[in-house]
């Protein structure tokens, strides 16, 4: 049996640990940069290191960090528990522009001469802010 003073020591603290449980924006932040380095990690390992062709590679790479990236908003950025379908369909509408966006993006600024890794970079940055919106009014409501 806990005590209460178990009880007490599960519960968020003030301060930082607050705002991370009450603001889905932070929670947001903090999973979109898993997705980054995810996403930005595996464009490396098959563009960089496989040489897969780099419209491929990234879209390969957004693929991976989609299914990781809609589970953690689902769950912990969004606390949602409706219907997982619907949900599921409109996040895949949204990520079907983005994956467009990110080929598009990726592939026109590394032909201005940006490294693929700074272009990605910038990419995920302009669709995160997107995205947020997105998620907020839309899919995860």
């Amino acid at each position: 049996m806990l005590s209460d003073d178990d009880v007490h020591a599960s519960r968020p603290k003030p301060g930082l640990m607050r705002v991370l449980y009450e603001h889905s924006s932070v929670r947001f932040l903090l999973i979109g940069g898993a997705s980054a380095a995810l996403d930005t990690g595996v464009l490396y390992l098959l563009h960089g290191v496989l040489g897969v062709l780099l419209p491929v590679a990234t879209l390969l790479a957004v693929v991976v960090a989609f299914l990781f990236n809609f589970t953690l908003n689902r769950i912990w950025s969004f606390g949602s528990e409706s219907p997982m379908g619907r949900q599921f369909g409109r996040y895949l509408l949204l990520a079907v522009g983005n994956w467009g966006l990110n080929v598009a993006l990726v592939t026109g600024l590394t032909a201005l001469g940006l490294h693929y890794v700074a272009a990605k970079i910038i990419t995920l940055a302009i669709a995160s802010t997107a995205n947020y919106i997105g998620y907020r009014v839309w899919v995860f409501k």
